[in-house]
């Protein structure tokens, strides 16, 4: 999926899900927000890789793209991590984290949860700035206006 879409997609979550924890909303959405393009560090042509070259590259030469950045042992050890040192805003950085890999599940390319062990490669039917996440995109945002209003 493209930066946008998961930007969407973190967002509209974000906003069901804030209410139900004690956290600063504003805070929670801004780190949902942001984490949600996380786990493309692997790329070093995705937005976030273009702004961390100097890490970006070596984790593409070392992991590839979708591989162990994708998956969710990372998501539950740096949540852990995040946990540690920040309590409770954890829940907001891993959910942003999950809603990308959902995201990523529903593109053809799909995603290997479980990396790097067996495979459990979860495959959808939409194309990476195809059509159908277009559409996906604006059905989000179209919600998310509907929640703020």
């Amino acid at each position: 999926m493209l930066a946008r879409t998961h930007l969407a997609f973190a967002l509209l979550i974000g906003l069901l899900t804030f209410s139900y924890f004690n956290l600063n909303p504003i805070l929670f959405i801004i780190i949902m927000s942001l984490t949600s393009f996380l786990p493309d560090i692997d790329h070093p042509k995705s937005k976030i890789g273009r702004k961390i070259k100097i890490l970006s590259y070596p984790i593409n030469f070392v992991f590839g793209h979708r591989g162990f950045f994708h998956s969710i042992f990372v998501a539950f050890g740096l949540s852990f991590a995040i946990w540690y040192f920040f309590g409770n805003y954890y829940i907001p950085f891993f959910i942003g984290f999950v809603s990308h890999l959902i995201g990523d599940a529903l593109t053809v390319q799909g995603v290997n949860f479980i990396y790097p062990f067996k495979e459990l490669r979860v495959k959808g039917f939409i194309t990476t700035g195809g059509v159908l996440e277009n559409i996906l995109f604006f059905v989000f945002i179209l919600l998310i206006i509907l929640i703020l209003l």
